[in-house]
This record gives structure tokens, C-alpha cells and sequence, in this order.
């Protein structure tokens, strides 16, 4: 049995394998610091959360700390990647005695990232909340394999990231099951090799997808687990076209259906047959 922990913070679910029972409390206590940093520079429910001053300057250069830069040229990479599916700007609506209606609307592509200052246009407000748990699952699997010279798995809700070797048989990943936890028909087990990454994002949470497309889950196995939450949050928000647009770019994909039908690319199919999908 592969030694395990769980917890929850900042609204998601947080679990941690590691390959050493030894090692386990101290990849727990790397990945919670690595949320703990992470959440100080953008979770927009703390109030002092630096993203904060970013989204009051209302069109003014701030200067803002590394972490933070980086935090948002990952969520403006994943917004190009996905040709704005995946968006930084939060979907509240600005209030209108404050920020006035503008047109033309601004986009991610307005906002600016120039050394150690982010500009963002009038009338917007950033939200990297997904794109910054979904990196930092991936960047806290590889500091804690790197540490502890072990093999770690992290998980942040939709997001699994693993790095260091493998256990026996692998890591295995259920996917497949809807917003409250419960495993359905279309569950499947997945094998996901050291060093790569899984989303599985369900057209149940509110915001994701067009649930009248009858989509159930979007699954995107990769090399990097901000890629695998953009580009399965993309696919979803795609709804009958998901597959497609998945096969497209050559991902690992797989897609669910709430009737019962799974439907997978290539890709995934040429895991499959290398024994990485069970």
C-alpha cells in the first residue's frame, strides 16, 4: 500500500503518496507551504492576498513579487494555449459606479507582464485561482521528489502531478467520477507514469463546460499539470466538440458521457496499448 495523506484547504482537496512511509510527513509539510505561498499571492479570499493590489489599480503598473509574475504568466500562457478558454480575468462582474462599462471589453491579451510589474486594463479583474493550484501541484511533485529523493504524487482536486520513480504497479488514479465524489459507470483506472500528469474535470461543477452537451467528465493525461488542467477545462468547455478538439492537439484524452458512452484519442488509446490505462 502506497502511503498516503489528506486534507483540505483554500476549497479543494489536497492528497499526497509518496513510494517512503518515512518520507510522507515532510512531502506533506512541502506541498502545504507551497500552498500556503501561493495562496498569500492570489487567493482573492484572503484579504491580503497580494493580487489584490493588481486588480484595484484599475489600469496603473504595480510592482508585484516573483511568485506572483510567475503565478500570472502561467494563467496568461494556459489563456493562449486554449485561445481564451481558460481565462485569468474573474467572472464577477465589476461594479458598474466603480468601473463603468468599457468598449471595447478587455481581454488576457491586454494584460501586460514587463519585469517586475503587471499592468491590467481598466475594468479587469485577474482570478488564476485554477491555473495556480494546478501548477503548483506539479511544482510542489517535483520539489518533494527532488528533497526527499522519493517518489511523490500530489493531487489538488482535479489535478494529480507525480515525480521521482514510481511505486510497484505504478500510480494509479481513478477518474471518472462527478463533483461530489461519486464513482460512476463510466470510471476507469489510470496508470500515471513518473514525471506526467492527470486532470479529470467534471461538467457537474458550475462555470465548466455546457452540461446540456451531455458531457459527464473531460480527462487529459500529460507532462504538466497546468497543460492537463487548461487543456481538459478547454476541451470541456467545448462540449460537443470536445473530443475533437482534444485529438486535434494531439493530447491523451478522454471523454465521458453522462448516457454512458467513452469516448478517447489516439493518443490515449496508444497509452492504452503500452499498458498506461487500465
Amino acid at each position: 500500500m502506497v502511503p498516503s495523506t489528506q486534507w483540505s484547504t483554500w476549497g479543494s482537496d489536497i492528497e499526497v503518496r509518496v513510494t517512503e512511509w518515512a518520507a510522507l510527513g515532510e512531502a506533506a509539510d512541502i506541498v502545504a507551504a507551497a500552498l500556503s505561498d501561493v495562496r498569500a499571492a492570489c487567493d482573492l479570499s484572503c484579504g491580503d492576498a497580494e493580487l489584490h493590489a493588481v486588480n484595484l489599480a484599475q489600469g496603473t503598473p504595480v510592482q508585484a513579487s516573483r511568485r506572483l509574475l510567475a503565478l500570472i504568466r502561467s494563467a496568461l500562457w494556459a489563456a493562449r494555449m486554449t485561445g481564451g478558454a481558460v481565462s485569468p480575468l474573474s467572472r464577477d462582474t465589476a461594479d458598474p459606479v466603480l468601473v463603468p462599462p468599457i468598449h471595447p471589453e478587455p481581454t488576457f491579451a491586454d494584460i501586460r507582464v514587463s519585469g517586475d510589474t503587471v499592468l491590467a486594463p481598466f475594468g479587469v479583474c485577474l482570478d488564476i485561482t485554477g491555473t495556480a493550484k494546478a501548477g503548483t501541484a506539479h511544482e510542489a511533485a517535483r520539489v518533494a521528489a527532488g528533497m526527499l529523493e522519493c517518489g511523490v504524487l500530489v493531487r489538488i482536486d482535479d489535478v494529480v502531478a507525480t515525480a521521482g520513480h514510481c511505486p510497484i504497479g505504478g500510480w494509479q488514479v481513478l477518474v471518472g467520477g462527478n463533483a461530489t465524489a461519486r464513482v460512476t459507470h463510466s470510471a476507469a483506472v489510470v496508470e500515471v507514469l513518473t514525471g506526467n500528469a492527470l486532470s479529470s474535470v467534471s461538467a457537474a461543477v458550475p462555470g465548466r463546460g455546457d452540461v446540456d452537451a451531455g458531457l459527464e467528465t473531460v480527462t487529459v493525461l500529460t507532462d504538466d499539470g497546468l497543460w492537463a488542467y487548461a487543456a481538459a477545462t478547454a476541451a470541456l468547455g467545448r462540449g460537443v466538440a470536445a473530443l475533437r478538439w482534444l485529438a486535434e492537439n494531439d493530447l491523451a484524452g478522454r471523454v465521458a458521457y453522462r448516457r454512458g458512452a467513452v469516448r478517447t484519442t489516439e493518443a490515449w488509446t496508444r497509452l492504452a496499448r503500452h499498458g498506461h490505462v487500465a
